[in-house]
């Protein structure tokens, strides 16, 4: 469902910055500048463009799985659950390194059993992946932003919802350890690779 947004280099910024701040700590080096800004915002709306383009892709693939998901999300204002969901984890839903943020950090939740991250290694993910993408001429488009960050918006409650529905032992576990399988490969292609990358409670970091 995701445009490929290769994340490796956040991933790479976020174990530079973690060193550096321990030499920091040390007095070995001075502090770090703050991050560089870029135009990450976007006018969430309702997100109904985003479902309808997602149901549509679905449906080319497969009618009757298409048929059930429009039914499912019909109605429902996937930018506004977002935001209650993340508001905890002090994200919002209206910039891009939020919802990729939290995208990528359900996914990992769900092929691992990891627990969230704190609210500040939350926002250390995101943090990296806002250095990474200030550097894609891409993002000073607003429609760009907006197509993203919905669709990992949309991508974060749909994830959400079959990682509730699995630890609840709704989902039989042959079928579970497939949909993992097919996660892990989406975020490998997505510069996330969970054999040499882990989730803890500060954020995403080397095994």
């Amino acid at each position: 469902m995701m445009n490929v947004v290769q994340l490796g280099q956040p991933l790479a910024f976020q174990a530079r910055n973690a060193r550096i701040r321990a030499e920091e700590q040390r007095g070995i080096r001075a502090p770090l500048p703050a991050p560089r800004s870029a135009p990450l915002t976007f006018a969430p709306g309702t997100g109904v463009q985003t479902v309808n383009a997602y149901v549509a892709r679905v449906s080319r693939q497969d009618p009757t799985a298409g048929g059930q998901l429009r039914t499912a999300l019909a109605g429902k204002n996937v930018p506004a659950i977002f935001g209650q969901l993340v508001a905890p984890f002090g994200l919002g839903n209206h910039d891009v390194a939020d919802a990729m943020a939290a995208h990528l950090i359900m996914r990992t939740m769900v092929v691992t059993g990891a627990q969230p991250p704190s609210p500040q290694g939350v926002r250390n993910v995101r943090d990296s992946i806002a250095q990474a993408l200030a550097h894609d001429p891409k993002m000073a488009s607003e429609a760009y932003r907006s197509q993203i960050g919905g669709e990992a918006q949309l991508d974060f409650l749909l994830v959400n919802t079959t990682w509730r529905a699995i630890g609840a032992g709704k989902w039989p576990a042959d079928a579970a350890a497939q949909y993992r399988h097919s996660v892990a490969s989406s975020l490998a292609r997505e510069g996330v690779d969970l054999n040499t990358t882990q989730l803890t409670p500060d954020g995403f970091a080397p095994k």
